[in-house]
C-alpha cells in the first residue's frame, strides 16, 4: 500500500484528525491532487483508508471527504453513494485479493470464517481493518449477510479481551497462533501480543527473538503447559526470527517478525505531528 502511495503521483499527508476518516482532493489546474489520512488510527485502518482514497483517484472521482473513524459501519450498502462503493471495492480487492484470503484462511486452519474471532485473526494476517475484512468476506459469499451483520456489532476490543484473558486494558492487537502459522511472516506493531498455542513445547521453553519482544512469564490467555505468550514492547527494526524451542531441544516453533518500513512508520505519528509522503520522497516529518 505504501509503495503504491509513493508511485501514484499524489501528495499524501497524514495528520491528527480525530473526526475524519480520510479525504481525497483531485488534481486541478495549478494544483496537484492529494490524499489526507488520519494518523490517530491504527496501522490496518490507515492502510485501508489509503487504499479507499487511492480508489477515488483511480476512478477519477471528484472531491471526497468522509467523517468518523469508519463512516460506512451500520450504513446499508444500498445507501452508499456510487463513488464510495467503487472506492471501497477497489480498497478491498487491492488489499485482500481472493488468493491471499484463501492462503490466510488455510494458515488459520479454516475454509471459511465461522465466528467473529476468525474474521479478526484474518484481518491481522491480511493487514486490513476488522470491519473492512468483514465486508469483504461477506461480498465473497464466505459469510451469510445476516451473520455478518451480527459480527459487525462485535467490538474488536471484546475479542482482544477474550483472547488475552484481560478484561481491563487488553493488548492493542492479539494474534492467536498455532502450528499452522509456523514459518509465517507477521507484521507486528508495538503493543501486540502473540499467543502461541503449542503444548508440544512443554513447560518453560527457550526462545530467541528481537529485543523488542518479551516472553511473558505468566500467560493470561492460555492454561499452564498449553503454549507461550509474547508481548511486542518496542519497534521491530529488521526482519527477525522469533523461535521457541522445548527444553530438550526436540521441538520448536518459529515465525518471522517483519519490520515496519520507514515510510509506513512515518504515517503513524504522534498526535499533532504532520507527515507528508509524496512521489519519490519517502516520508518526512
Amino acid at each position: 500500500m505504501f509503495t503504491a502511495l509513493r508511485r501514484c503521483g499524489l501528495a499524501v499527508m497524514g495528520q491528527d484528525m480525530p473526526s475524519l476518516f480520510g479525504m481525497y482532493l483531485p488534481a486541478m489546474p495549478g494544483r496537484n491532487g492529494g490524499i489526507c489520512l488520519n494518523t490517530t488510527m491504527g496501522e490496518a485502518t490507515i492502510r485501508h483508508t489509503a487504499a479507499h482514497e487511492l480508489g477515488h483517484a483511480e476512478f477519477g472521482h471528484q472531491r471526497c471527504l468522509a467523517d468518523g473513524p469508519d463512516p460506512f459501519v451500520g450504513m446499508p450498502r444500498d445507501k452508499w453513494p456510487p463513488e464510495e462503493k467503487q472506492a471501497e471495492a477497489f480498497a478491498a480487492w487491492f488489499l485482500m485479493p481472493i488468493r491471499l484470503v484463501k492462503v490466510a484462511l488455510t494458515r488459520l486452519g479454516l475454509d471459511i470464517a465461522r465466528q467473529a474471532a476468525d474474521v479478526y485473526q484474518l484481518s491481522l494476517h491480511l493487514g486490513a481493518s476488522y470491519q473492512g475484512t468483514l465486508r469483504h468476506v461477506r461480498h465473497l459469499r464466505m459469510v451469510d449477510s445476516q451473520v455478518a451483520a451480527g459480527w459487525g456489532r462485535v467490538q474488536p476490543a471484546r475479542l482482544r479481551s477474550r483472547l488475552s484473558g484481560q478484561r481491563d486494558q487488553p493488548p492493542a492487537r492479539v494474534w492467536d497462533l498455532s502450528a499452522l502459522t509456523e514459518g509465517a511472516q507477521l507484521r507486528v506493531e508495538q503493543g501486540d501480543r502473540l499467543i502461541v498455542r503449542a503444548p508440544w513445547l512443554g513447560g518453560d521453553p527457550d526462545f530467541t527473538g528481537p529485543a523488542a519482544v518479551r516472553m511473558r512469564s505468566t500467560p493470561s490467555g492460555l492454561a499452564p503447559g498449553d503454549g507461550v505468550e509474547f508481548d511486542v514492547d518496542g519497534a521491530v527494526e529488521t526482519a527477525s526470527l522469533l523461535s521457541v524451542t522445548s527444553r530438550d531441544g526436540r521441538q520448536s516453533w518459529s515465525v518471522t517478525l517483519m519490520p515496519t518500513p520507514d515510510d509506513h512508520r512515518g504515517l503513524i505519528a504522534p498526535p499533532g505531528t504532520r507527515v507528508l509522503v509524496g512521489p519519490m520522497s519517502g516520508a518526512r516529518r
